[in-house]
């Protein structure tokens, strides 16, 4: 676990978890005491002893795709907390397909519960008293999101963009023309915007303008 803010208004951790090295999060509203958690794909119980040690209440739980690493704990997690699970209905074929891709890639998972709440293009959702924006951002999966706090400059934005590189556009549902138009939309966020990726080190909007090949 490591911790990326603590600060007056709110906390985010993050942890990497499985052999895909996945970055999954949790979000805290320090005035409210909720917490959301972004893409369940493993250590639940770290996750949940980091909110209950802090006297949170989990109130949601938000997908940015559903790729077999970043859902893998999602039965724990309804077994334990039975909270919302969100997730943009372009996506729900993936969902719905996660043992077959967990066969591909090693993992051996029961079919997931059922996603609770499809979340939408421009939608707001909010953890306590903070808001994020929701952006459809497909092409390495086809209803995948990020959740943008503005207020914050934070972007928490699964596999579509990294530290010097993207998402893999060559699995089933993937789409490299779609993939082009979402990272032009990444790149016009304010450059001191903090980019949260699904694998590997956070970085920044305007580090990505300058370094990413595929930004550039």
């Amino acid at each position: 676990m490591q911790v990326e803010i603590d600060g007056d208004e709110l906390a985010v951790f993050s942890w990497v978890v499985g052999p895909i090295q996945t970055s999954i999060y949790v979000i805290g509203c320090k005035q409210t005491k909720q917490a959301v958690i972004i893409d369940a794909g493993g250590d639940i119980d770290d996750l949940l002893q980091i909110i209950d040690d802090r006297g949170w209440q989990l109130t949601e739980v938000w997908q940015t795709h559903a790729h077999i690493d970043h859902v893998a704990g999602l039965n724990e997690l309804k077994d334990a907390r039975d909270v919302p699970i969100l997730l943009h209905e372009a996506e729900q074929p993936v969902y719905d397909a996660a043992v077959q891709q967990g066969l591909m890639f090693g993992f051996r998972i029961q079919p997931l519960p059922s996603v609770d709440k499809y979340v939408e293009e421009g939608q707001s959702v909010n953890v306590g008293q903070l808001q994020a924006t929701v952006m459809l951002l497909p092409g390495h999966s086809p209803g995948g999101v990020a959740f943008y706090f503005e207020k914050q400059d934070l972007f928490f934005g699964g596999d579509v963009v990294f530290k010097g590189s993207v998402g893999r556009v060559d699995l089933p549902g993937c789409d490299p023309r779609a993939m082009k138009q979402s990272l032009q939309r990444v790149k016009q966020l304010p450059d001191e915007t903090i980019i949260f990726p699904g694998h590997g080190p956070k970085t920044t909007v305007g580090e990505e303008k300058k370094s990413n090949p595929y930004l550039r």
